[in-house]
């Protein structure tokens, strides 16, 4: 894949949009032994509002960027703090796009790192639990250097996250009798959903 039309934008949201949804629960689960129990909610709720208002658009009367500023507003609506991370998220990677209806590898990468920078930036690494910052950290690293060797764009994603992944889990240093039941021992709803966003990202947009 050496261009990226709207087309693909679209699908890679709608994929992120059935992903969150269907694994919702999983992230509720999480969420009530690390948070207040609504991060599969949020996400599902969020993605999913995304997915309505794509599936009235022609693809040829929007360009990446302004789907990008698309899902920004649409997470603006949600009252959430994840929700307001990925506005904020989304709104720089549309801010990093030409206006125009089909992007390069080059142009999308500089979405991508647009977007986990926003992340990056307003949240903090590992405090006092690692939260999404904590996956989306390691995968930008992964995602550049992977980019660095000139491979597929499917194979930087990919590349990211696994690092999410990795980043993601739980300290096994950490000793608990209930190792199920403290929040140091289990992934955090905001990195599993972040692995999740990667992970769509990449079979949507493969080659």
């Amino acid at each position: 894949m050496n261009d990226i039309t709207s087309f693909e934008i679209i699908g890679m949201f709608s994929e992120i949009a059935a992903s969150v949804s269907r694994n919702s629960h999983w992230l509720t689960r999480l969420d009530t032994i690390t948070g207040d129990g609504d991060h599969g909610e949020v996400m599902a709720s969020a993605f999913m509002a995304m997915e309505h208002q794509l599936a009235a658009i022609d693809p040829s009367s929007v360009t990446p960027a302004q789907l990008f500023d698309m899902a920004a507003e649409t997470f603006l609506t949600i009252d959430s703090a994840s929700a307001r991370l990925y506005a904020s998220a989304f709104r720089r990677a549309g801010s990093r796009l030409p206006g125009r209806h089909v992007i390069t590898e080059a142009e999308f990468d500089r979405a991508f790192e647009a977007m986990a920078s926003g992340i990056i930036d307003h949240g903090q690494a590992n405090a006092p639990h690692k939260n999404m910052v904590d996956a989306w950290n390691p995968a930008l690293l992964a995602y550049r250097s992977a980019r660095d060797t000139g491979g597929p764009l499917s194979d930087s994603l990919t590349a990211a996250a696994d690092a999410a992944l990795a980043g993601a889990e739980p300290d096994p240093k950490r000793a608990d009798p209930l190792p199920f039941a403290h929040p140091d021992r289990v992934m955090d709803p905001g990195c599993a959903s972040a692995i999740l966003i990667m992970r769509s990202m990449r079979y949507a947009l493969q080659e």
